[in-house]
């Protein structure tokens, strides 16, 4: 029944109503029985007045057929009284009896009453006490006493004061006087709650089933849809965020229709090239050892270069998962600076190129895998050589900006990234735009992000002023004087470049 947005709202709505109205019933309710006692109470004292007056006017002597006149006029007066105002008024004699005549309520006849002396001068009605009493027949009564002056005790009228009461309120009289009323003020704001109900969730439904339709869109694979940006804040964060997940999501589309593309192209040649010596194999069309041989040196180098490929992927989708976990310990920066200056000394040598990797002299620690950061590390500088001319330079260090972190950079002043492609250097699956075909598979930046953020750290990318690249990571540091086990130098077969690079031969987009 309430399953949808506009049935809770306005349920909700129309709950709080009721739930705002019962406690205030319930708290009237408790207060109304002492604010009707007192309303009561001021009643009487308002009726008592102009009785004490009136008997007050008559004097004590008159003819010998006076008093019972005088009688016969207060019945009269007191009888119109109680039927007007809906009180009792008893008269009190000397002895603290109720004077028949002067009331129309028989079963309080019998009732007897304190007789209070008469007062030095005239009561304050105001600050008349009220005063409660079982009668007789179980009745709770709540009543206000005037006593009368001397002069009118003595007159022949014999009254001694005035009683004047009421019922008292109870719990089912004041509950059938209320209820009407709540149910009048809960009707009228149940309505007004519905009513409100229905405009907020037009207000909030609309705004949401737009968003709705962009996220069904999405799902539904039209990622170009977009949805308006419109109504309260939430919801246009809301928005803004199924904008921002359609435009990750057509990217990641479009970008992984570019890396499909690519790497059946890539799958192609080699497996085009094991097929053919395969078959030529088979089929005798290479008859002599040495093209076998030769033969078989090609299947093994394809192979190697396929299985090379699909281990990046599988490494990637290890680390972004979490199934990859990190060796964490304190690493020595000279260390692992010291590791990466020897891995490439020879092919600088080589390539012309000058690597300036100068470790530390003291000592820099950093929480890391020694293996993963030592391949983020190789791949960047890998990077760096496919991008820098003979002559050129590369260069490795590490800065160390405070607050609990370490940052390793790796510098080339080689050709540069284009900026188009900076935003999307490290994006999985992407090839800069000046890559030549066979130029990598554009994992192995990605790699890289993973390994960093895996611990904890960020990877960032910006040009140099004079050219080249600066590829910075940075990593929490170490236990001060904290020293990792000590690790044995790589050989040949070690070679990080054979670990973090896209393909032998080939580099990711780099600087």
């Amino acid at each position: 029944m309430f399953k949808s947005l506009r049935s809770r709202l306005i349920a909700s709505f129309v709950l709080i109503v009721f739930i705002t109205l019962f406690t205030a019933g319930l708290a009237l309710f408790a207060r109304l029985g002492g604010y009707r006692d007192q309303l009561t109470a001021s009643t009487l004292r308002e009726v008592g007045a102009p009785i004490y007056y009136n008997l007050t006017l008559f004097a004590p002597g008159q003819t010998a057929n006076g008093g019972q006149k005088l009688r016969n006029d207060l019945v009269a007066y007191l009888s119109a009284q109680q039927r007007d105002s809906h009180v009792t008024v008893l008269l009190i004699d000397r002895y603290g009896r109720v004077i028949p005549e002067s009331t129309t309520d028989t079963s309080l006849l019998n009732e007897r009453f304190d007789v209070l002396p008469p007062p030095a001068r005239g009561p304050n009605f105001r600050t008349l006490p009220e005063q409660k009493r079982r009668t007789s027949d179980g009745r709770q009564i709540l009543y206000v006493t005037i006593p009368m002056p001397r002069a009118v005790r003595l007159a022949p009228t014999g009254v001694s004061e005035i009683v004047v009461a009421a019922p008292e309120a109870t719990p089912g009289s004041i509950f059938r006087d209320v209820a009407p009323r709540l149910l009048f003020a809960g009707l009228v704001g149940l309505g007004a709650a519905t009513l409100v109900g229905i405009v907020l969730w037009a207000s909030l439904y609309r705004p949401l089933g737009r968003v709705t339709r962009g996220i069904r869109a999405v799902a539904g694979g039209r990622y170009k849809e977009r949805v308006p940006v419109s109504g309260p804040s939430e919801v246009r964060a809301l928005a803004e965020d199924v904008n921002a997940m359609a435009d990750s999501v057509q990217a990641s589309q479009r970008t992984l229709r570019q890396f499909l593309g690519n790497v059946s192209h890539e799958l192609k040649t080699p497996l085009t090239s094991i097929r053919g010596f395969a078959q030529a194999m088979t089929d005798g069309t290479l008859d002599t050892p040495d093209e076998r041989a030769r033969a078989a040196r090609v299947i093994d180098i394809e192979s190697r270069r396929l299985l090379h490929m699909v281990e990046e992927l599988l490494d990637l989708t290890r680390i972004e998962s979490g199934q990859q976990r990190m060796a964490l310990a304190d690493v020595r920066v000279n260390e692992l600076l010291s590791q990466i200056r020897d891995v490439f000394a020879i092919r600088a040598a080589d390539a012309g190129v000058t690597l300036a990797i100068e470790p530390p002299a003291d000592d820099v620690t950093v929480v890391a895998d020694f293996d993963r950061i030592e391949q983020v590390l190789g791949n960047l500088v890998d990077n760096a050589f496919h991008h820098t001319r003979e002559g050129g330079r590369i260069e490795a260090g590490v800065r160390r900006p405070g607050g609990g972190t370490v940052e390793l950079y790796v510098a080339d002043n080689g050709s540069g990234i284009p900026p188009q492609d900076l935003p999307h250097i490290f994006d999985r699956f992407y090839r800069g735009s000046g890559e030549a075909s066979g130029s990598g598979n554009g994992l192995g930046l990605a790699i890289a992000r993973e390994i960093v953020r895996a611990h904890g750290g960020e990877i960032r990318v910006e040009p140099q002023a004079g050219g080249g690249t600066v590829f910075t990571l940075t990593l929490p540091t170490g236990a001060a004087g904290q020293q990792a086990p000590p690790r044995q130098a790589a050989d040949a077969g070690d070679d990080p470049r054979l670990r973090v690079r896209d393909e032998p031969g080939a580099a990711a987009p780099g600087g």
